[in-house]
């Protein structure tokens, strides 16, 4: 094979590969989408979970506090 050949066959095979690579991290995206959804939905249960019981504890004391006082 000339120089010239061997190159275009060289640039053919990297252009392959190349778009190999990009589809295939195409296809990784959506479980990467799937796992960050799963990781905000539980963040979000534990904060809303952390903050129901630190303002139902605080209003519980503040009304014990005042059930004390007034009585």
């Amino acid at each position: 094979m000339s120089k010239i050949t061997s190159g275009i066959v060289l640039f053919s095979l990297l252009m392959a590969l190349s778009l190999g690579v990009a589809f295939a991290e195409s296809e990784v995206a959506p479980m990467n989408e799937t796992e960050n959804a799963t990781e905000n939905v539980t963040e979000n249960a534990t904060m809303n979970a952390t903050l129901n019981a630190t303002m139902n504890a605080t209003i519980n004391a503040t009304e014990n506090v005042t059930v004390e006082t007034t009585a």
